[in-house]
């Protein structure tokens, strides 16, 4: 009676290290854009291997922006699209909740700008002195090395909060936190602070990215990057 015990535990760990392995190995974003030299550095790596449109990321991996490289990126639950600028370094992290996926992004060095979709799954920026939180809106994150954190506010709504005390950023105004042993202060942003975009006359270009799940089902989606016209 011992030994079968033993046997379907042995089955049942199995199994579930399995389904483990199988959700570790599910991309949670994809990259849409790439220009200049921007590379994927995969989780407890040092060195990036060359990344490229439709370079898959798994939650832990990292995206490395150097001189003038630049990078989009798009969560495969389409909740959210981050633009990478130049000189960062970023972690994608998430895990799947029911149907949604529950996003951090952590931002060691540098800036990006993020676009979030309401009912799409928790959304977060961490920073090394502070958390931002939203649910559906546009911000900028700047981290200087071993410095202070700028956030930019876009469209609605964001928490930015530490140890310290929590504050709300909405559009047009600026939120600095110092480190992470000073309280978040916010104050209305001033001319030519905030970073902009670049307007660009664009076009839509599609393609499709297929991978597999935790159940080993192939899935295809179907992602549309804009491109500028010539």
């Amino acid at each position: 009676m011992k030994i079968k015990i033993n046997i379907i535990v042995f089955i049942l760990f199995f199994l579930f290290s399995a389904t483990y392995i199988k959700a570790a190995k599910e991309p949670i974003a994809v990259l849409i854009k790439a220009k200049g030299k921007v590379f994927l550095v995969k989780e407890n790596q040092k060195k990036g291997i060359p990344a490229k449109r439709g370079t898959r990321i798994l939650s832990g991996q990292s995206i490395l922006t150097k001189g003038k490289g630049f990078a989009i990126v798009k969560f495969i639950d389409k909740g959210s699209v981050i633009r990478i600028q130049p000189n960062s370094y970023c972690r994608f992290e998430g895990k799947k909740r029911k149907k949604n996926l529950t996003k951090n992004l952590f931002l060691e060095v540098g800036l990006i700008f993020s676009k979030v979709f309401k009912n799409r799954g928790d959304f977060s920026v961490t920073t090394p002195t502070s958390v931002a939180s939203v649910k559906g809106t546009a911000f900028w994150t700047k981290q200087e090395f071993k410095g202070a954190t700028y956030y930019f506010g876009e469209e609605g709504v964001v928490e930015i909060s530490n140890r310290r005390g929590v504050a709300l950023l909405k559009a047009g105004m600026t939120g600095i936190v110092a480190s992470p042993n000073s309280k978040p202060i916010v104050r209305k942003t001033r001319k030519n602070e905030k970073p902009q975009l670049k307007d660009e006359n664009e076009s839509y270009d599609e393609f499709d990215f297929e991978f597999e799940d935790a159940n080993g089902n192939t899935k295809s989606l179907k992602f549309k990057l804009r491109k500028k016209n010539k």
